[in-house]
Parts: structure tokens; C-alpha cells; sequence
């Protein structure tokens, strides 16, 4: 990769979701920084600890988006605030489109690049194996549309500008203060279910190493636009090698805890879910798609834009490094 030329000045970073997983994340790396870049971050409440290199405008996507944001001069807008935890399509569009269209327009003219956090969810059901961003994007659910949406509004603007575009597309994020990817395989792993664990494959990227992800592809906004050389592109984000679904089965088996037994086999259970009535067991439908299928991203256009020493770690030493649960206590 070639380095772009010193400008005598920070990157200057406007930054949605500042408070959630990943963009506490990112501001931890930044923070590790001997110079961190100056940040304008989009909070509804600034954080009892604030950091130096922040400044913190109060505001909401997409009902109370200030004027001065994203302020003047800003470098790189990196969008990590969305909705997706709503069952209504509604609201995931006032949020995640909308609301991004909104944010993309008050964007200033110095405007070199977007960094929008989005997801293999994208991709639509069925197992992925190694799939590339060529791959077709057939969203199967509301949240998924919604994402889509939001890359299609984001590559739009940046075309217009003929500025760079990133499109996140991460599976399984998981690390510190996971309270959702580990947890569920934790819940799966407790369920009568027949799934070939040896041969189920996840795409997982540790949250800090996303957050470097972030910000070395912040920095090639900056080069691109300083050799004329924008790209709109979707970035799968995950590390090179999958992990196995009995990889993590291990990981949450805290001793002495033996395997149930597994007498359902998975197909049948994915297919009642998503035909009976009712939120709960199209929510059930979703999660056994997710944890009982491959998702396996090629990650070959990622290392193409930041090299490949972080994506080359071994996923299984990443997940083993730490537990994001307690251990599960004994009842009598």
C-alpha cells in the first residue's frame, strides 16, 4: 500500500453510535493513539467520561439530527448508529435509510469519505461459504433490507461527490462486553439440536480489532483522495480463517458441563419456526438460520486495503482469550 502524503494536520472524524459496542471500540483505539484524531461524535446523552479528543454534539437519528453535524471540515464520516432491534419495517427505514440519507446530506464539502457499519445479513439466508462482496445481496429479513438500503443511500452520495465509500460487512462481533454472540451459542449449545458443529463455519471478528479495522480504512479514505483513486465498495470484515461452530461449543462448555443430547435435527426446527404465527417464532426462525448455518466471508478485498496482519490472527485464540459470560452456576 502506498502512504499518503503528510498534510501537516489530523484526519478530522465525525462519528455516529460513539457510545454502542463498536464505536466504543473504535474510540478505544483511537485513544491508544499518540496523536488521536480530533472527533465530533452524535450522542443523544454525553458519556459520564469523556474523552479529550471528543467533542460531543447531542442529537438522534433521524428526528433530531443537529445543524452543525457533521461540522465543517470533516474528513471522514463513519456511521455506526442504526436500528436493529425493531420487528417494524417502518421504523427500520426512518432510522437506517432515512435517516441515513439525512446525515449523508448535511454533510459538509470537505467530505472525502463514508465509513457505514452494515452486515452479512446482506447476503440473505442459505449457508455462505467464502462468499465475496461480488456475491448477489438477497436480504430475507427486515433488518436486512433496511441495511441494504442504507449502503445503497451512502455508495449514491459518495458517487455524486466521486468520494470513497465503505461498506462494513462483519458477521459475528464479538469481545469485550459481548452480550449477544457468545451468550446465544452458549443457549444453542443447551438445545436437543442435531447441527454438523465440525463443519459449521463462522466469520468472527474480535470488537477492538474492528475498531482497527475502522480506522486503518479511515486513513485509506484519506489516501484515495489524495491520489484521486475513490472506490464504492462493500468490505467484508472478519479474519481470514472461520471458526467452527464446535470451536465455539468448546469455548462456552465451562467444566464440567457434558454435551445434551442431540435428538432434533436442526432443518425440520428452522422450517416449523418459520411458518408458525407469531414474533417468537419467526425471531427463533432467524437466530437457528444464523447459528446453524455457515457464514464465511472472503476477506481477500479487506487485506487488499490494510494488509493482512490482522486478519491472518487465528479466530480460535481470539474467541479463547477471554469469556463474555459467567460461568454457568449449578442448581440443585
Amino acid at each position: 500500500m502506498t502512504q499518503a502524503p503528510r498534510t501537516g494536520r489530523l484526519p478530522r472524524i465525525a462519528l455516529t453510535g460513539a457510545t454502542g459496542y463498536v464505536g466504543g471500540a473504535l474510540l478505544r483505539h483511537l485513544s491508544g493513539m499518540a496523536s488521536p484524531w480530533p472527533v465530533t461524535a452524535l450522542v443523544r446523552q454525553p458519556p459520564t467520561r469523556r474523552l479529550p479528543f471528543v467533542t460531543y454534539v447531542r442529537g438522534e437519528i433521524p428526528g433530531r439530527l443537529p445543524a452543525d453535524f457533521p461540522p465543517p471540515g470533516t474528513d471522514v464520516l463513519i456511521h455506526l448508529a442504526n436500528e436493529n432491534r425493531s420487528r417494524d419495517q417502518d421504523v427500520l427505514h426512518a432510522v437506517n435509510v432515512a435517516g441515513t440519507r439525512a446525515l449523508i446530506g448535511a454533510a459538509p464539502d470537505s467530505l472525502k469519505g463514508v465509513l457505514l457499519g452494515s452486515s452479512m445479513s446482506v447476503y440473505g439466508r442459505g449457508a455462505q461459504i467464502r462468499v465475496t462482496e461480488t456475491a448477489p445481496a438477497r436480504p430475507s429479513t427486515a433488518l436486512g433490507h433496511a441495511r441494504l438500503g442504507a449502503e445503497h443511500e451512502v455508495a449514491e452520495a459518495m458517487r455524486r461527490r466521486d468520494a470513497t465509500a465503505y461498506l462494513l460487512r462483519p458477521r459475528f462481533i464479538t469481545g469485550r462486553d459481548d452480550t449477544a454472540f457468545l451468550p446465544g451459542i452458549s443457549r444453542l449449545r443447551r438445545l436437543p439440536l442435531r447441527v454438523p458443529a465440525d463443519r459449521t463455519y463462522f466469520s468472527v471478528i474480535d470488537v477492538d480489532d474492528y475498531g482497527s479495522v475502522i480506522a486503518q480504512l479511515a486513513r485509506r479514505v484519506l489516501e484515495r483522495a489524495a491520489y484521486g483513486t475513490p472506490v464504492r465498495t462493500a468490505v467484508n470484515v472478519a479474519y481470514r480463517r472461520p471458526v467452527t461452530l464446535q470451536d465455539l461449543f468448546d469455548v462456552v462448555a465451562a467444566p464440567p458441563s457434558p454435551d445434551p443430547l442431540r435428538w432434533l435435527p436442526a432443518a425440520p426446527v428452522r422450517a416449523l419456526s418459520s411458518v408458525f404465527p407469531g414474533q417468537r417464532a419467526s425471531r427463533l426462525a432467524e437466530r437457528l438460520e444464523l447459528v446453524t448455518r455457515s457464514h464465511w466471508a472472503d476477506v481477500g478485498l479487506l487485506e487488499s486495503e490494510i494488509g493482512t496482519a490482522l486478519t491472518a490472527k487465528p479466530p480460535e485464540t481470539v474467541v479463547r482469550s477471554y469469556r463474555a459470560y459467567p460461568p454457568e452456576q449449578e442448581t440443585s
